[in-house]
């Protein structure tokens, strides 16, 4: 189907080609795999993949702006890439709301979910590219965050030859891990210890109350990640005698859920690449504006990231409440029902991984993109950045710096520094944004990462040490109200001295445990 530019909105498209397939199951209970290819009519010879989210299970069209992209940033197709998506080989319309993981019960649906959809995409793909521009694309990037960043390791850990540089935001590397460790988050929320919308303002004022002038500025963003965590002692918020008796303070069952998700998930058995714990979750941006199925406040507050991810608008329900349940419980849950006992009457609550220990095994080996062997992928030329969002509370960002690390100590430091980078946004949560908790000002977060990807690519130019995100009107022409430097891991924005609007009065400093 062709389609023509459209210049009145911004970011423009220009005139392209739309084309819709399905590739059929080998197992006829599976569900096809959809995808949605577009071949700009001014092609600049390279494709974009799209990466997914969650479970997945809606078709990525790969006709809008990339994550973190400032609103006049042109979009990949604009700019002459192909673009390419898919739903990897699930649709969740067919799914009740509470049972999105129902996809797991069939084994080719939950491969393709791993890993084989995105590349029998590609390759789908690519056959199409040659009979509509005459010859392949000449460079083939993977661009994906949280659930479309694992994508994008995958690719590189298991199809290394296929890839030549892949963007990974915010990934959620040990997902088995991950899902997993959604169950302590709740357990003590069904026992009291569930946080309303003014407890996790409470906390979140009493962290930045410890951790925001760390970083030379008191504006209500903690930046230096890594001296944080040792500062906040919840003992500092607890209520008289661990008795609920107000906002202003956490009780003890609500310590306990909070103390969960700043507490490592151990297993008594190794899983994928050796991994036999998940990592605490970071500190910072709890109150960060979020929405929860398209509400927007609670009591009176802006609805915030932890509300999304760990409370939810109301304590959590065995049955799962896709309403009001947090998103960790949603997904936990879900993992725990159709992924490893495959019961879909299943009490999450009571899950114990040592009961299934070869099928958590076995899952984790689908799922999970934690293998640091990268060297063929940088061998071959591959280029990765990634980049972290310590005020996620989706999965620890600690998760993908500790990969980052491994993948370090496998190929060695000068390999990296050839072909890898790691940035790290403090205040973000899992989708980008972040907000000071003292006046909710929107912070500086938006960045381009494929022009950089692509200069490495095919230049050999490597990205800076220090990128620079944004915060612009969403009107053209689109005025820059802020900027702050993105650094390499393990530094952060450090105020100097001049505006605080302006990336200039920072510098990178290193931050330390």
């Amino acid at each position: 189907m062709f389609v023509a530019a459209n210049t009145a909105t911004t970011p423009a498209s220009p005139d392209y080609c739309r084309l819709l397939g399905a590739i059929d199951p080998v197992d006829p209970t599976a569900q096809k795999i959809n995808f949605q290819l577009n071949l700009p009519t001014t092609w600049n010879g390279k494709v974009v993949q799209y990466g997914g989210g969650g479970f997945n299970g809606t078709l990525v069209t790969a006709t809008t702006a990339l994550r973190d992209a400032a609103p006049d940033d042109p979009l990949p197709l604009t700019r002459g890439y192909a673009t390419l998506g898919t739903d990897s080989g699930h649709q969740a319309s067919a799914f009740a709301a509470n049972a999105i993981g129902q996809f797991g019960l069939n084994d080719e649906m939950l491969v393709n979910y791993g890993y084989a959809s995105y590349r029998k995409v590609k390759d789908v793909a690519v056959a199409l590219m040659q009979v509509f521009y005459g010859k392949g694309p000449s460079k083939t990037y993977y661009f994906g965050g949280s659930e479309g960043g694992r994508e994008g390791l995958a690719m590189a850990q298991r199809f290394p030859n296929d890839y030549d540089g892949i963007v990974s935001v915010v990934p959620v590397v040990q997902l088995s891990m991950l899902f997993a460790s959604y169950i302590p988050h709740a357990q003590p929320q069904f026992n009291g210890g569930w946080l309303n919308a003014g407890k996790v303002r409470t906390l979140a004022k009493f962290v930045s109350d410890n951790c925001d002038t760390l970083d030379g500025l008191a504006d209500g963003v903690v930046n230096n990640y890594l001296a944080c965590p040792s500062r906040v002692n919840l003992q500092g918020i607890r209520c008289a005698g661990g008795v609920d008796v107000s906002d202003a303070c956490l009780s003890d069952p609500q310590i306990a859920t909070v103390t969960a998700v700043h507490t490592p998930h151990t297993y008594s058995f190794p899983l994928a690449n050796g991994l036999t714990s998940y990592p605490q979750w970071m500190w910072g941006n709890e109150s960060s504006p979020d929405t929860l199925n398209g509400v927007s406040s609670v009591g009176g507050l802006p609805l915030s990231t932890m509300t999304r991810w760990v409370t939810g608008t109301a304590p959590p329900t065995v049955a799962v409440n896709a309403i009001t349940d947090a998103q960790q419980w949603l997904y936990g849950s879900n993992f725990v029902r159709y992924f490893i006992t495959r019961d879909p009457t299943f009490d999450a609550r009571t899950y114990d991984a040592n009961n299934y220990k070869a099928r958590v095994q076995q899952v984790s080996e689908i799922i999970d993109a934690s293998d640091p062997n990268l060297s063929a992928f940088f061998t071959r030329g591959g280029k990765l950045i990634m980049r972290e969002n310590i005020g996620d509370l989706a999965q620890s960002p600690l998760a993908g710096i500790n990969y980052f690390n491994a993948v370090a100590a496998k190929v060695g430091t000068g390999t990296m520094e050839q072909s890898a980078r790691l940035y790290i946004s403090p205040a973000s949560n899992h989708s980008g944004p972040a907000a000071s908790v003292t006046d909710g000002s929107a912070v500086p977060t938006m960045v381009d990462l494929l022009d950089p990807l692509d200069r490495w690519v095919t230049a050999g130019q490597p990205p800076a040490d220090a990128l620079t995100q944004t915060r612009k009107a969403t009107t053209a022409p689109f005025a820059l109200q802020a900027s702050r430097p993105m650094c390499r891991f393990p530094n952060y924005p450090h105020y100097v001295g001049g505006d605080v609007k302006l990336a200039a009065s920072y510098v990178c400093a290193a931050s330390q445990l």
